[in-house]
């Protein structure tokens, strides 16, 4: 015998216009954080509370650990991430999607990256909290100023365009910014910066709107685009 539940509502699924404005608003959303977020950082406001929690990241210290972070950091470089943002573009071409470009628009990050970097003058922890292990001297390209953190502004922007599921896409982005913070390469609120630019591009980017399928001939002979999976849906390629 069936029951009617009484008071429950079911609702629907969104279509992909629902998820494409449901993702430019969470991008729409991150760009304006990053902003406010960078204004407060020029006129030093966060000041204390970075130290703050720098130091509190520091209290364990062991050599094993600046390794091990030195480590995970150096998969955040600009050659790292871009080599494997540009070997998914060539898979995705050579599989016929329509979204292969996507992973290129990293250089975009790069870019606004930079440009902050010129602008915002926040300097880098002091030297003597330094605990990076420089085992590839030849990446680093050292700044003036450190916002935003620009290892994780690119894994953020990569796992997200790749659309790795959530939990382990913000587990990678949390390592990489503990790292950052640990080493004294950055501030608390640089590698904030860094997640919120990153998944910002990614999100209004990634904006579903069903042309990421490569084009299919149909038996009329007519063409019809796959569709594109969605923010949380793991790619096929």
């Amino acid at each position: 015998m069936r029951r009617r539940a009484s008071g429950q509502r079911t609702t629907p699924p969104l279509g992909p216009d629902g998820e494409h404005i449901n993702s430019l608003t969470r991008g729409a959303a991150a760009f304006a954080a990053f902003l406010v977020l960078a204004v407060l950082v020029a006129l030093g406001a966060l000041a204390r509370l970075d130290r703050a929690v720098l130091d509190i990241v520091q209290l364990p210290h062991a050599s094993w650990l600046d390794l091990a972070a030195s480590l995970i950091t150096v998969l955040g470089q600009t050659e790292v991430v871009g080599t494997i943002a540009l070997a998914v573009a060539i898979a995705r071409l050579r599989a016929r999607r329509r979204d292969w470009w996507m992973p290129l628009l990293i250089l975009v990050v790069i870019a606004i990256e930079f440009v902050m970097k010129l602008t915002i003058p926040q300097a880098p922890p002091p030297d003597e909290l330094a605990r990076s292990v420089q085992l590839f001297p030849f990446l680093e390209a050292p700044t003036s100023f450190s916002f935003p953190s620009g290892h994780v502004a690119r894994v953020a922007f990569l796992v997200a365009a790749l659309r790795w599921p959530a939990g382990l896409s913000a587990a990678v982005v949390l390592v990489m910014a503990l790292t950052r913070v640990y080493l004294a390469e950055h501030w608390p609120t640089d590698v904030l910066g860094g997640w919120l630019l990153g998944y910002g591009i990614a999100a209004v980017v990634g904006a579903p709107n069903g042309s990421a399928g490569p084009v299919v001939s149909s038996a009329s002979g007519g063409i019809h685009l796959s569709p594109k999976p969605g923010l949380g849906e793991e790619p096929r390629a």
